[in-house]
This record gives structure tokens, sequence and C-alpha cells, in this order.
């Protein structure tokens, strides 16, 4: 990535992230203004200021602080009232001093307007985009490795596993298709172009060991080369992958096995990619289709080349150009809901996973920048507003779980005093807020830790 397009990507995720803390912060500021409630400061952020205003016959300070990590309002009534800006606010406008419904829409607003945020981005990039994707019709460069092997511009790329979605020789993702019942690829899944790899790794002089290799289109902003798109994937067995031994460090989302020589489908399991070194070799038979439908098969030989401190597949000389397609608007419209509710669903499962494989499954600040930058620079502003759309209803659901510090506490103790018709004490509150947001503020600390280990290691 060149250096201005990381410049572009730090400043679009500060603007990013900010919108949508301010968004939240916003719903608990204008529901406490609504119902009178005294609000000394709005902030964006938090530690030492940067930014600190207030309009003139205006009762509270907006704020911009050095640590982007989130925000707050502070009203009166949230145990602070012994501050100096509390002194002499009169007992109807603390929180604590109006009535329990009031308090709770004031509680829940800024996970209300994360969700409401998070349909806009969904809406706006499936109504104001074209679908894109990749044709498997392929683009041979001129003296290149493929063009010597005799493949020609416009033979289509043949794949062994999963079948796709062809329109014209374009491949679209499954929740765009509309016209076919054929099974399709989506965000994280892969081809299959040759299961039948034999090498013998440098770790393992000597020893043959069999290996998939596989491909994923890289991004849909730009034409993609054969070379960036493939990853090789050692074959594993069901027990293996049943014992987790392949559930840890560099990470493939795959689908494939091998078993007593025989390739199996086996879903929702993840198996290692093959990290290529200077000196990694193998022969790989690849298949095409011709434009008079004639199928015929190249026998390749895959090396690596230098890529700074790390090593990439030579070029092979295959590409294949980027296409687009407007959907009806119908389909379009009907497809934001479908994608919100996948994104919803996508939070509650990844919640799952943290309570049964630990915080490695979590990525924090550093890992969501990896991504949204990522995104920036391969894919289109469609995707990266489907991004952050996610992100917004990553926030609203995990501000709703029922822990001290978060959004979902405030609500729960709020209904036990409403219910029980008797105020919890102060202190404990507070106490429990403290160490809420201390276990929180670790847990930050800790997957950001894993997150570096991650990128470095990768």
């Amino acid at each position: 990535m060149a250096w201005y397009e990381w410049l572009l990507s730090i400043l679009l995720f500060i603007v990013s992230l900010g919108a949508l803390i301010t968004i939240h912060e916003a719903g608990h500021l204008s529901m406490a203004k609504l119902f009178k409630v005294y609000c000394h400061e709005f902030s964006i952020g938090f530690g030492p200021k940067l930014l600190h205003v207030k309009k003139q016959g205006h009762e509270t300070y907006f704020s911009i602080r050095a640590i982007p990590l989130g925000g707050y309002v502070s009203m009166y009534g949230e145990g602070a009232e012994e501050l100096p800006e509390f002194k002499d606010i009169p007992q109807d406008r603390s929180l604590e001093g109006i009535k329990k419904w009031k308090k709770a829409i004031i509680v829940s607003a800024g996970v209300i307007l994360n969700a409401i945020l998070a349909f806009v981005l969904i809406f706006i990039s499936n109504m104001c985009f074209p679908v894109m994707g990749h044709t498997t019709r392929t683009v041979i460069a001129e003296n290149s490795i493929a063009a010597v092997a005799g493949v020609k511009t416009n033979d289509r790329l043949n794949f062994i596993s999963p079948s796709m979605c062809e329109q014209d020789g374009s491949i679209f993702p499954i929740e765009y298709d509309y016209t076919t019942d054929d099974k399709l690829i989506h965000a994280g899944n892969f081809y299959i172009v040759d299961n039948s790899i034999e090498m013998a790794p440098e770790a393992t002089p000597g020893v043959t060991k069999h290996f998939t290799l596989v491909f994923m289109f890289t991004g849909n902003k730009d034409s993609s080369k054969f070379s960036d798109c493939v990853k090789l994937l050692p074959a594993v067995t069901k027990d293996e992958i049943r014992n987790n031994q392949y559930l840890i460090g560099n990470k493939f989302y795959s689908n494939w096995i091998e078993e007593e020589g025989s390739p199996d489908y086996y879903p929702d399991f993840t198996v290692p990619t093959y990290t290529p070194s200077e000196k990694t070799e193998f022969v790989t038979r690849l298949s095409f289709k011709a434009e008079d439908e004639t199928v015929y098969s190249k026998e390749f030989t895959m090396v690596t080349v230098a890529d700074g401190n790390k090593y990439k597949w030579a070029d092979l000389g295959i590409s294949f150009p980027i296409v687009k397609e407007w959907l009806p608007a119908g389909d379009r419209f009907k497809q934001t809901f479908v994608d919100y509710g996948n994104a919803a669903s996508a939070v509650f499962r990844g919640l799952g996973v943290l309570f049964t494989g630990g915080i490695r499954n979590m990525s924090g600040i550093v890992g969501i920048f990896e991504t949204s930058a990522t995104l920036f620079t391969n894919y289109t502003f469609a995707t990266y507003l489907y991004f952050w759309g996610l992100i917004s209803v990553n926030l609203a659901i995990f501000n709703l779980l029922p822990f001290p510090g978060l959004d979902g506490w405030q609500l729960l103790v709020t209904a036990i005093e409403g219910i029980s018709k008797k105020k919890i004490p102060n202190k404990f509150k507070q106490t429990m807020s403290l160490i809420g947001l201390g276990l929180l503020f670790m847990l930050m600390i800790a997957i950001v830790v894993l997150d570096i280990v991650r990128i470095v290691g990768a």
C-alpha cells in the first residue's frame, strides 16, 4: 500500500469511527435534553482535551479528547454529584430525578441510533452502487508464462469446487443472486483449482505432503492477478480438525479437507495457509475452457519472488477484469434487509464464539483499522460502507450487554429499580461500573496486543 493510501486510510478510519461514536453519544444527549436532564459535557474521545468549547447561553461543553476510542455525555445524576459543575442543579434535572421510562429512553438512545445508522449505511451501499464482481474470462499478458503456454485472452479458468454463478462469465456473491439455484461463492469462500498438489516443504525436506490450491478474489475494485488470488492449503484429516489443531495461528477460512486420499467437503472449520518462502516451488495443472467451449489443461510451475521482507507467488500473466451490474431497485431494497439481518446475526455468532473460543476470536481497534484499510484499498466504497454498517451494528449490540460500564447494565439497573420500586445504592452502582470499565479496558488492551501479534506474524 502506497504512503498516500495509508494516510487516506487513517484519516477515513478516524472519520468513520468518530461518526459512529458521535451518533451514539448524540442519541444520549438529544434524549437527555428532551427530558431536561442537565448535561455538563458532550465528549468524543477520552483523556486530555484537544477542544473544549461552549456556546454562549448554552450549558453543555462540546469536547474532543486525545484517545478516540469512545465518548461520553456527562449528566447530572450519574454518580458525580459532588463535582462543582453540578452544584446548585435542581434534583428534577437529574438522571435519577426523572421517571424510569424516560431514563431508559436516554440510556438506550445511543444503541438505537447506532442500529439506525447501520441500516442507513447498508441501504446506501445497496441502493447507490452497482454490484461488482470478477469475470472468469481471463486477460493474458503478452509474452507471459501463460501466453507462451498457449492460454488465450477470454479463455475461462475452470474450478473443481464449489460451483459458481456465471452471468456471461461473471461471478457475483451469493447474496446478489436471484436467477439460479447454483451453489455460489460469498465473502470468505473460495474456488478449488487443484486438489492434487504434492510438495516437500522446507521444514520437512524429502517428505512429500499433499496440498490443495484454492482461488479467492482479493478485492472488487480492480482486476485481479491469478498469482495474488491463490492460497496453498495443507490437506488435513477430520481428526486433526476435531482436535482443533488448525484453529490457531494464521488462518484461512476453508471448507476443504482430504480423508483417506479422497477429497471431502467439511464446513465451518479453518485451516492455515502455507506461507511461501524463498525456495517454495510446486507444479500445478490448471484447466481452461476456450471460447469454442473446448476444455484443455496446462501445467505450470509456481515459484516465489521477493515482496519486501516476504515472498509471494510469481506472476503467470493471468488476470481477471472487473464487471458490474445494476440489480433491479426492488431487489436492492430487499437485499438491504437481508444484509442487515446477516450483519446482526454475525455479531451474535461472534459473541457465541467469544464464549467458546476465547478472545483470540475477537478483533479490536487495530484489527478494525487493518480491515478498514484493506477494504478502502482493494474494494469499492459500497463494500466499505457495508463494513462500517456492520461495525455500527456491532457497537449497538455490544452496548446492550448487561455488563457493568455498558448501556445494557444501566438498562438492567433501571429496570430492577423500576420493578422493585427500590433504589440501588449509588456507591454500589459506581463501584460496579468502575470495575466493569476496568475489565473492559484490560480486555481492549489484550485484544490490541493479539491483533498486533497476528498482523506482525502474518
